[in-house]
């Protein structure tokens, strides 16, 4: 590095931020204050150096680690003397999180020495008695900000573990939410085997009552198809969106015919309210407050009730046929981007929204989209459809598909979500792509419909992909 004196860059003041023993200087014309470090939101898909969001004067802004800027050991964010500093101007979107803030110091020109450089972090020393300060050009490491950067390690046993931990501390459940007549019905996702298409073979019984359709081989084991449609007194729709639920309970297998499936929701118990003893409609367990809808709770009661009114035909599992060789099914979405199906494993996926605004963030991945406030708690918005090189679609029937992720939760945009199904490994081929999105291919309809299956590492879709 040359010194040079003669530069025209001229800086009045600078205020001191220490790391360890070494003191660096901002210019205070891009300072806006100076705050105590308040709570911070992660944020999924970020860059290496964003720590993440945080409200400061009312507004959210992008939370920069001051130390990661420079190359240095992060932050710990939690230290007495660690601060916040809020950026002016173009910088407003943004902060920084520092180890120590001391002094503003007036610059006297004699004992400032600019740096003769281009693109570096530092652009000038300041003799302080005896003290170097260097001065930290925040455009530049700011500009410089590295695209999503996901560490291997992130991906560990330990920190999937975590999130599902985290994900339990907030007393959630998911729940599949569908569709008979005209009004929505919800089902816990545990309390359910498997989805499948109702193009199926069904035998009729003679002498069964009104809500049984038949009976279906199901992997070498039969299965009573009821309708639950005619059971909750609605007039069954035949429709190439009908799906038969497959649950069981007290050791006994049931289908059950509904028009369709809509969505995945997560809801906590904050979002549901029980009827209690005095409900006369024992087939409802309670309300699902969601925005502007309700959405009625099937109970346990309904499905006993089924099960007890065809006991002579539905059989324990354990006098049913079932082969050794009984498989695993794999539950998946599928979704479309473009012309193109694609699927998540149903484990991978928290709940499907309907869309709503997104946030830009600042200094956020190419890939990144921005972010969206689901329930108070912050999501990341990345692009499948950026990243798959597709042009993003403009009519309003989108969804959102929210998954789950060691750093949070990121939410991916799709054109439509097409099914919720279970997958028989022998639907699936192995087909690994060279960017390693894919791992599988599903073939459903004999062949005529090709699903790609998302790889189950999902915080890395969008790596490397700026």
């Amino acid at each position: 590095m040359n010194f040079n004196r003669g530069n025209s860059m001229h800086i009045e003041e600078i205020l001191i931020i220490r790391h360890n023993e070494v003191s660096f200087g901002i210019s205070t014309a891009l300072i806006g204050q100076i705050l105590r470090v308040p709570d911070i939101t992660s944020l999924a898909l970020s860059p290496y150096e964003v720590r993440g969001l945080c409200a400061v004067g009312g507004g959210i802004v992008t939370l920069l680690d001051f130390n990661l800027l420079l190359g240095l050991k992060p932050c710990n964010g939690s230290d007495q003397g660690n601060r916040v500093i809020t950026l002016n101007d173009e910088m407003s979107a943004l902060a920084l999180l520092v180890d120590e803030v001391t002094v503003s110091l007036t610059i006297d020109q004699d004992k400032i020495e600019y740096l003769d450089v281009v693109d570096e972090a530092i652009i000038a020393i300041v003799h302080d008695e005896d003290t170097l300060i260097q001065v930290v050009s925040l455009e530049y490491v700011i500009g410089a900000i590295r695209s999503v950067k996901v560490p291997a390690q992130a991906v560990s046993e330990k920190t999937t573990s975590d999130t599902q931990a985290s994900t339990q501390a907030e007393d959630k459940s998911r729940y599949l939410v569908f569709k008979m007549g005209a009004e929505e019905y919800a089902l816990p996702i545990d309390d359910l085997r498997e989805i499948l298409n109702a193009d199926v073979t069904i035998t009729a019984m003679a002498g069964s009552n009104d809500e049984i359709i038949g009976m279906m081989s199901l992997r070498e084991e039969l299965v009573v198809i009821a309708d639950l449609r005619r059971f909750y007194g609605f007039q069954p729709k035949a429709g190439e969106k009908n799906r038969i639920m497959i649950v069981q309970m007290h050791n006994k297998t049931l289908g059950l015919m509904i028009d369709e499936i809509i969505d995945i929701h997560e809801f906590s118990k904050n979002d549901l309210d029980s009827l209690g003893v005095s409900n006369d409609d024992k087939r409802i367990a309670g309300v699902i407050h969601n925005g502007d809808k309700l959405i009625s709770l099937i109970s346990n009661s309904a499905i006993e009730s089924l099960l007890e009114r065809n006991s002579d035909i539905i059989v324990s599992n354990d006098v049913t046929v079932i082969s050794e060789n009984a498989v695993e099914m794999l539950e998946v979405v599928i979704f479309k981007l473009g012309n193109e199906e694609y699927a998540f494993s149903i484990e991978e996926v928290a709940e499907i929204i309907d869309m709503t605004p997104v946030t830009p963030v600042a200094n956020a991945a190419d890939m990144v989209d921005g972010i969206i406030n689901i329930r108070g708690q912050i999501v990341t918005i990345g692009s499948l459809h950026k990243r798959l090189g597709i042009s993003i679609p403009t009519h309003g029937d989108q969804k959102i598909i929210i998954c789950h992720a060691p750093k949070g939760r990121i939410g991916f945009f799709v054109n439509t979500v097409s099914d919720v199904l279970s997958i028989d490994p022998a639907q699936m081929r192995d087909e690994e792509s060279d960017d390693g999105l894919f791992s599988q291919v599903i073939h459903l309809d004999e062949g005529k419909r090709l699903v790609l299956l998302f790889n189950r590492n999902i915080s890395q879709l969008l790596e490397g992909a700026a």
